[in-house]
């Protein structure tokens, strides 16, 4: 165990373990900061996620609207945070005591939190929340430990194979492949008709894009890592299964990208728009963003979605990640009550079909789109998967350490083996630092 090379990853979140179970850790018997009183003025700060602002900010404006009718002395202050610095911020103001009122985060970043008691226990309150009973498991996981519920599924966001249906009719294709050797045929055609424009990827599919490889990995039988009975994790990444899954994928890197391979998905939309890729294995929200005011409204009838084909198992699809956000609220704010009443109206029923409408999913399976040019994303998902519910996990994800595993096989510089023996040492390192 090499800890000093783990102790700048970890260091911040394991000081806001201990500051926060100090505060109020699920045995401490209620403890919590105090709380200024309900029907007072006062200051309400929410972080959320950029995706919010450019994706649905009228649903933002019409919660807190709901909020203040019932308390309208109290401000609402919305801040939008970055994915990649989110969690280091968070840490640091938890150990200066200025930590929001409402957090958003991934649901593969709750799990040291939970069990560190940095969130309020909600399992009372959880009835009241719309769609509760049916919240989609992945992100109702994400929450949950020994049975309580530390935060809110907010929604949901899995992917499928965007495409632009007139270039693949252009290359003489003419319904989304339903195979892997219909997929493989169809970007070798895409590679012939455009062997003129250099730029041109018949399916855009970077290395940094871990979502986008490990389906592939699940689907061939491997996984991520699993905890075995001395309560150690062991990375999976290296097993027969894996590297083999691995070996798919990069056989369609090979086949269908084209440029930088080290770069991450969110040049997949625009690719599509510009009309310099066919294909691309990405989220709901970016198939929108295609057609969207960042992209070309014109395509808007040109675009659709399949689920990735498998490689492995015929008539089969690659099981997909199924990713999200959630909200909590942090055991150390003195407004928690005000910050579940916001929850509650910003995750309402009426809400969850605007975030749908936006192109993702809504947090509970009783809220579903019947829009053809999204049903790729609603096919496979009973094999939906996340990831390891290890304390650690955010760590790995802050570390880069799968997107650097990846675009050193996307980028030819390690084999398969060689690269996932390498880093799923470090992988493992991270996961059982204590």
């Amino acid at each position: 165990m090499r800890r000093s090379s783990l102790a700048p990853v970890l260091a911040p979140l394991l000081a806001l373990a201990l500051a926060a179970t100090a505060a109020c850790s699920p045995a401490s018997s209620g403890r919590t900061a105090p709380q200024a009183p309900e029907d007072g003025p006062g200051k309400l700060v929410v972080w959320l996620q950029t995706d919010a602002r450019t994706t649905w900010p009228k649903s933002v404006e019409a919660a807190t609207a709901e909020f203040r009718r019932v308390y309208p002395q109290v401000q609402v202050s919305v801040a939008y945070q970055a994915w990649a610095d989110h969690l280091a911020k968070f840490d640091a103001a938890a150990q200066a005591d200025t930590v929001p009122d409402v957090i958003e985060l991934g649901n593969s970043e709750t799990a040291l939190y939970n069990g560190a008691g940095a969130f309020v226990d909600l399992s009372a309150r959880r009835a009241d929340f719309d769609g509760s009973s049916g919240w989609q498991k992945p992100l109702l996981d994400a929450c949950s430990l020994g049975g309580r519920l530390y935060c809110v599924p907010y929604y949901g966001g899995t992917r499928a194979v965007v495409y632009r249906r007139d270039l693949l009719a252009d290359a003489g294709i003419e319904r989304p492949p339903a195979s892997w050797t219909e997929l493989l045929d169809a970007v070798r055609a895409l590679a012939d008709r455009h062997r003129d424009e250099p730029g041109f990827s018949p399916f855009f599919l970077p290395g940094q894009h871990p979502y986008g490889a490990l389906p592939f990995v699940f689907d061939a039988g491997g996984a991520i890592a699993t905890r075995r009975p001395d309560g150690r994790w062991h990375c999976e990444l290296s097993s027969p299964a894996s590297v083999a899954g691995l070996r798919n994928w990069k056989a369609l890197v090979d086949a269908g990208m084209r440029g930088d391979r080290t770069a991450n998905d969110l040049g997949a939309a625009p690719a599509l728009a510009a009309g310099t890729a066919a294909m691309s294995f990405s989220t709901n929200g970016q198939l929108v963003k295609v057609f969207g005011k960042e992209g070309d409204p014109a395509l808007k009838d040109r675009i659709g979605s399949f689920p990735m084909p498998s490689p492995t198992r015929a008539g089969r699809y690659a099981p997909p990640f199924l990713g999200g956000s959630v909200l909590a609220v942090p055991a150390k704010s003195g407004h928690q009550r005000w910050a579940t009443e916001w929850i509650r109206r910003f995750t309402s029923t009426e809400r969850e079909k605007e975030f749908l409408a936006g192109g993702f999913l809504a947090n509970t399976m009783a809220l579903a789109s019947d829009d053809p040019q999204r049903a790729g994303y609603f096919t496979g998902l009973e094999d939906s998967w996340s990831v390891p519910p290890a304390d650690n996990w955010a760590a790995v994800e802050k570390a880069n350490l799968l997107r650097q595993l990846l675009v050193d096989i996307a980028t030819g510089r390690s084999s398969p083996e060689d690269a996932t023996r390498r880093y799923g040492r470090r992988i493992e390192d991270v996961l059982n630092t204590s």
